[in-house]
């Protein structure tokens, strides 16, 4: 038992050390940011029961969120190839939190959708910039561990986040979830300006001339089969993940009668599942090398997390659903986004996260869309059971193109 306890802390230590002082300073800039983050998990609920759109209307204005993701995922790639990432993920921090704060005085379906949309545009602008510069300090045999460990500081925000949001939204209402949220995200974006200032590249010159002519001679993106293949599979499965932030809260509350409380404990639940255990877990497989096979377990699980909504209402097969749905997210997602590193030539990387979020960001935007309008139009159950099917096709594309496109 002794033998147990060491060698199960020692994995716990290994896990946490060894990383660069800047991926500790992106961590904790994702750990400001990530704690305000009380607007996305309920803004399907508010649109809905507080503003009375439609769910069709809804699904719709939620989807701004993925229009702007998108366009800002691009943006933030190139400029961090061309200006770095630094101020890239500065000017995201604070512009975003701007419009977060004023997000709340838009009421109009038109007034919704554009601030949504530049609010997306400009935070997401920071996810490309970030990994660029993430990979830039670490080797890409530990990506999968550097990628758990900003998931850590995303999860560890969100740990207590949506539960203080819920019982906010309910006691003080819907605007002070917007204040927070933005203020956050200002505060983020400062703490990072002054850590990063005395950042300086050892790239010398005639380095940085070498790297930009290698540039013109490595694959872009769009002309990269095995990663195009890639981004599909991730699609399927960042389609059906994102139902958890929209489709399930809606149908949790106007279906099974629970409220904004319980949705934040649910949330709350999984990044504390995640804060737990990932790191290590991440640690240990990337040390025995099944990187593939558990990745494939995890996209599973995800899957089969939806199952649940076809039993009788009961609160406890919400919170039994989103740990599956966790520990699915837990073995899949850091292998997958490390992925994209393992992928990219050096030279674009910024490029190649750019078509990586973009890809989530095109998720972002069907995935309320449809998830509500099949809802609205059919029944909950049969969007469960598409979800499902989603699922099953990526895993045999994993499956199938697991050497090319698993790392």
């Amino acid at each position: 038992m002794a033998e147990l306890f060491n060698s199960t802390a020692k994995l716990f230590k290994d896990s946490y050390s060894g990383h660069p002082k800047e991926i500790w300073a992106l961590s904790i800039l994702t750990l400001i940011n990530r704690s305000g983050t009380m607007v996305l998990p309920f803004l399907a609920v508010y649109l809905t029961t507080v503003l009375d759109f439609s769910f069709k209307d809804a699904g719709f204005l939620v989807s701004a969120f993925g229009f702007g993701s998108f366009f800002g995922a691009y943006l933030g790639g190139k400029f961090s190839d061309k200006i770095g990432s630094s101020p890239v993920i500065v000017i995201s921090m604070i512009v975003s939190g701007c419009f977060f704060i004023g997000l709340q005085y838009a009421l109009t379906f038109e007034q919704i959708f554009i601030t949504i949309f530049f609010t997306a545009l400009f935070g997401d602008a920071y996810r490309p910039a970030m990994t660029a510069a993430a990979s830039s300090y670490v080797p890409s045999g530990s990506m999968g561990r550097t990628m758990a460990f900003l998931r850590l500081a995303v999860n560890l925000g969100m740990s207590f986040a949506p539960l203080i949001g819920g019982f906010v939204a309910v006691s003080m209402g819907y605007n002070w979830l917007f204040v927070i949220d933005g203020v956050t995200c200002i505060v983020a974006g400062i703490y990072f300006w002054i850590v990063s200032r005395n950042w300086k590249t050892t790239e010398t010159k005639e380095e940085k001339a070498k790297n930009e002519a290698s540039r013109v001679e490595s694959l872009p993106p769009y002309k990269n089969s095995t990663f195009l293949i890639f981004l599909f599979a991730t699609f399927l499965v960042g389609f059906s993940f994102i139902q958890w932030f929209h489709t399930v809260p809606v149908f949790i509350k106007t279906e099974w009668g629970f409220d904004e409380r319980y949705i934040g404990l649910m949330t709350a639940t999984s990044c504390f599942i995640v804060v737990l255990i990932e790191m290590p877990l991440i640690h240990y497989i990337e040390k025995v090398k099944k990187n593939k096979l558990f990745t494939l377990i995890g996209i599973l699980l995800i899957g089969a997390s939806f199952l649940f909504f076809f039993l009788p209402k009961a609160l406890y097969l919400c919170f039994i659903g989103i740990s599956v749905l966790t520990f699915g997210e837990i073995l899949y997602l850091p292998f997958n986004h490390s992925t994209t590193v393992n992928l990219s030539p050096k030279n674009r990387r910024g490029e190649y996260q750019s078509w990586y979020y973009m890809t989530w960001s095109l998720a972002h935007i069907t995935a309320p869309v449809i998830g509500l309008w099949i809802a609205d139009t059919f029944s909950f159950d049969w969007f469960w059971g598409l979800v499902v099917v989603f699922i099953l096709i990526s895993f045999i594309m994993n499956k199938v193109f697991s050497d090319r496109i698993i790392k």
